[in-house]
């Protein structure tokens, strides 16, 4: 027998209600929207700072510098990005002697050496969130 989840309302004002993992899948919405609307957009169209191509919407991946399983990092602004599907994806499996992929190389070199240093010391921080902080990037990703 199948299980039937509910399906997740994105607007609700009700953050208190939601278990972790709902607030993490609102938390990673929020973000994507967030990134579209401060992202230069002409005519549908998003640049990938990587590719400096003009993609819509769907032809983009919000992308992680630092792997999003680090929390202290996944909803950080400096390290989330609107990038290229295919850089995100492809690019990320094409090896460059001293990085992890040329998706890695690309991405340093547009954040630049001092960013990239500061989110790889913060990624080595340890830190637990709860529902509240959880709530707060919601909000914050929301403008509230």
């Amino acid at each position: 027998m199948r299980k039937y989840s509910k399906k997740l309302d994105y607007q609700t004002e009700d953050l208190e209600s939601l278990s972790i993992s709902e607030l993490k899948k609102l938390a990673d919405f929020w973000l994507r929207q967030y990134l579209l609307e401060n992202t230069e957009n002409r005519n549908g169209y998003y640049l990938c700072p990587l590719t400096n191509k003009r993609l819509p919407e769907s032809k983009l991946h919000v992308s992680h510098y630092i792997d999003r399983n680090c929390y202290t990092l996944r909803w950080d602004l400096r390290n989330c990005h609107l990038i290229s599907a295919s850089s995100n994806t492809f690019d990320a499996q094409v090896q460059v002697e001293g990085y992890k992929s040329l998706h890695h190389k690309m991405y340093e070199e547009f954040l630049g050496e001092e960013l990239v240093k500061e989110l790889i010391q913060e990624s080595k921080e340890q830190k637990l969130l709860y529902q509240n902080d959880y709530i707060e990037i919601i909000k914050r990703l929301r403008n509230e």
